[in-house]
């Protein structure tokens, strides 16, 4: 009886290991998720320039968003009361905000308050971009880096 229930422990194990694990889709696994939520008073553009240059998102927000192959936003988190519209006023936005803007700027943009998590997807692409708006500060993370905009106006 032994020899029986530990063959089929051993086969059991067997055809455990030979599954495939799962694998981790982006590697940086979304820090500022937890910048956003953070109880810490230290100012987000400080900790996003506080990071290593490797790290830091570079260039045209616009290239990188590349807004035009979106062709998917999940709403990980909403703070914002939204008023029945026949667009979305988070993404006009965004539009209105970060289209122009560069990574690392800081200027006087739309700062309404409030937070929002977008996931964004893209067409005929595994490519997803995190994109975070919390109190006048847009945060984007992909596993190329993380990139901020500043829009609240104090250079």
């Amino acid at each position: 009886m032994n020899k029986v229930t530990m063959l089929i422990l051993m086969l059991f194990v067997i055809s455990v290991q030979a599954q495939e694990s799962p694998g981790v889709i982006n590697t940086t696994g979304f820090v500022t998720v937890g910048w956003i939520f953070s109880t810490s008073e230290e100012d987000l553009y400080d900790t996003w320039a506080a990071l290593t240059e490797n790290f830091k998102l570079k260039g045209s927000v616009y290239k990188f968003i590349d807004w035009s192959n979106v062709s998917g936003v999940i709403v990980i988190y909403n703070g914002w009361h939204l008023p029945a519209a026949k667009r979305d006023i988070r993404l006009q936005h965004i539009e209105g905000n970060l289209l122009n803007a560069a990574f690392g700027d800081k200027f006087k943009g739309n700062n309404p308050g409030g937070t929002y998590v977008f996931l964004l997807q893209y067409k005929n692409s595994e490519r997803q971009v995190l994109l975070s708006f919390t109190e006048g500060v847009f945060l984007l993370e992909s596993p190329e880096g993380i990139g901020v905009v500043d829009i609240r106006g104090n250079h």
